[in-house]
């Protein structure tokens, strides 16, 4: 955490408190954890788990334009101040909480920049031992920040923090409900892939069985979970599918183009329409006997086709991994996008099955190479691309 405030000691350092100036980030930490030891015995009986606290307060580029460091460490000093002074939730459910003692604590504020909108950020990180060996109490400490974010606000005639995250919401909400009322049949890839395209930042969480549990969708700094959206949490996981059955009266539910020679393993054959618009996109030009499957690519369907031969050499090299939800004609048309070097389309189909990683530097059909020797190293690739990722948990300072 120290070394992610810190960027390893390439942030702006913008206020040191009861800290050895110009210490690198592991010497701020180890000053923390000697001053914490001073006190072990203090909470023998009960050890403290949580031994820092971190903040990220952003003020909006207009409030914050031109700003040197001094203007920042003399509002880090201000926020300090005012959560200091916090005793109650800005909704008034918890009252009488215990005020914090920050200013008479062990903490550094470094400042970063958003890497797409540039808006800057403060990190803030505290020792939960303030100087006099009383513990800092960290319940509700989000709520207690956005009381003090408030203050400042009121203080400085700025907006509400609670305004700009609720048309913050708003905003993604629409978002979301534009892009079901896209989609011909909801999928999650899809619905992924385009919110993306849009700008945000989504994170999905899944199960054992790779069901799709939750996701949060980030909008610049701020991370907003999906029971936030919507309107009676009608964007959550368990609700989505039904949402979009309600944006499309019309159709039956969860309906899907048809035919799927993907699934069916029917050869359908090509009109001459389909083989112009394949080759117009650089495509293999379509033969009597083709299969044929549309996908959903950066927002608008594409019908894409390949020749007979090659569809069975593709199939035949598929192999589902173990322990994977994936199925056989999934990695089919994760393979398929490859082939026709649709990479981008392929690696977001892929991890939207629980897989990861990417095709590497310089992939792609060799000079030379015969077509069923690229359509076996399509399917070999998709194979890996949609091995499920084993997440392991990582413990450190």
């Amino acid at each position: 955490m120290t070394n992610y405030a810190t960027k390893d000691f390439r942030a702006d350092i913008v206020k040191v408190n009861l800290l050895t100036e110009d210490l690198p980030p592991m010497g701020m930490w180890d000053e923390m954890v000697l001053h914490m030891n001073r006190f072990k015995q203090k909470f023998a009986r009960k050890p403290i788990d949580k031994t820092s606290i971190r903040i990220e307060v952003s003020p909006s580029m207009n409030e914050s334009d031109g700003w040197t460091l001094d203007d920042w460490r003399r509002f880090t000093e201000e926020f300090v101040n005012e959560l200091d002074q916090v005793t109650k939730t800005p909704d008034g459910k918890h009252k009488n909480l215990a005020r914090t003692n920050i200013k008479n604590s062990q903490y550094f504020a470094s400042l970063h920049y958003d890497a797409k909108s540039g808006i800057p950020h403060l990190h803030l990180v505290v020792n939960r031992i303030d100087k006099d060996g009383n513990i800092n109490d960290c319940h509700f400490i989000g709520e207690r920040a956005v009381a003090a974010a408030q203050a400042i606000n009121l203080c400085h005639g700025w907006k509400d923090p609670m305004e700009i995250r609720e048309e913050h919401l708003q905003q993604i909400t629409d978002d979301c409900m534009d892009i079901l009322k896209s989609l011909p049949r909801f999928d999650w890839p899809d619905y992924v892939s385009l919110l993306t395209k849009r700008g945000y930042k989504v994170k999905m969480q899944r199960d054992k069985e790779n069901v799709v549990k939750g996701y949060s969708i980030k909008m610049g700094n701020s991370s907003y979970k999906s029971s936030d959206l919507g309107t009676g949490r009608n964007l959550m996981p368990t609700k989505i599918e039904d949402t979009w059955r309600k944006l499309h009266p019309v159709q039956k539910p969860m309906a899907v183009q048809a035919p799927n020679p993907l699934d069916s393993k029917k050869p359908v054959t090509d009109r001459p329409s389909t083989a112009q618009a394949s080759s117009s996109q650089g495509q293999p030009t379509a033969t009597s006997n083709n299969y044929r499957q549309v996908f959903l690519i950066d927002g608008k369907q594409v019908q894409l086709s390949i020749p007979e031969r090659v569809y069975k050499e593709l199939d035949s090299n598929i192999e589902v991994p173990e322990n994977s939800n994936t199925t056989h004609g999934d990695i089919l048309k994760v393979a398929m996008l490859l082939f026709l070097n649709y990479v981008d389309a392929a690696t977001a189909m892929s991890e939207s099955y629980g897989g990861g990683g990417g095709t590497g530097m310089g992939w792609g059909k060799d000079k030379d190479e015969d077509e069923l020797e690229w359509a076996r190293r399509c399917a070999k690739m998709a194979n890996w691309l949609c091995k499920p990722i084993v997440r392991s948990r990582k413990y450190g300072r």
